[in-house]
């Protein structure tokens, strides 16, 4: 993977860097690779930089005091976690969690060369607000489907994105746990609904996936 071109394509804003300054952050960033299910980071850890995401999906979720998670919204190629911005913005910890849903390559820069040289580029404001838009119309279509949608339609919604995420693929290898932390409900409730539909012929529950049946869309 050419670092330079992936940085650049995914990210168009670094285009309008001046030359040397484009130089320190390829030199200065930390390419890791992360694979599905592992944790990229937690409480306080969200603002030791900024993050470029080259390859693969993250959720960003919140764990509340009862220890129920909820998911924010998720990031992907050409991407990055709002988090890391509201930490520059405010130099306050931002306390959120990041898992790996699909292997991941992230290139992190610095927090203090990210200050430096991004936080006041006018393409990369250009970028931030266009990325906090799309954030926010994530999180109120969360909120609207928690407060007014039943349960089941909600379950039926999520399966419906999974489906089409997993190009048409009817075996989805989740949990009840993970599904109730993204459709905002509690895992007991989540299981209920699960063994109706269920019971009905639709879906067929099996230890950390569901094969979907007979489905409607």
């Amino acid at each position: 993977m050419d670092l330079r071109d992936e940085l650049l394509k995914n990210y168009p804003f670094l285009k309008e860097l001046e030359n040397d300054v484009l130089e320190i952050i390829l030199k200065r960033v930390l390419v890791s690779n992360y694979e599905r299910g592992q944790n990229v980071f937690s409480n306080k850890v969200s603002c030791i930089g900024f993050s470029f995401i080259l390859e693969g999906r993250l959720r960003i979720y919140k764990i509340g005091d009862d220890g129920k998670e909820v998911t924010l919204y998720r990031i992907g190629k050409g991407d990055s976690c709002f988090n890391t911005i509201l930490c520059a913005l405010t130099d306050s910890d931002e306390v959120s969690f990041a898992d790996v849903e699909e292997n991941a390559i992230i290139a992190i820069l610095p927090m203090d060369l990210f200050k430096r040289y991004l936080i006041n580029s006018n393409s990369f404001l250009k970028y931030m607000f266009r990325n906090l838009y799309n954030k926010f119309e994530n999180v109120v279509e969360g909120f609207e489907k928690v407060t007014f949608s039943s349960i089941e339609n909600r379950i039926i919604d999520y399966f419906n994105l999974k489906i089409a995420n997993n190009n048409g693929a009817k075996i989805i290898y989740t949990t009840h746990e993970k599904i109730a932390a993204d459709i905002g409900s509690s895992r007991e409730v989540v299981s209920r609904s699960l063994k109706g539909l269920e019971k009905r012929g639709l879906l067929e529950l099996g230890r950390g996936k569901i094969k979907i049946k007979n489905w409607i869309y």
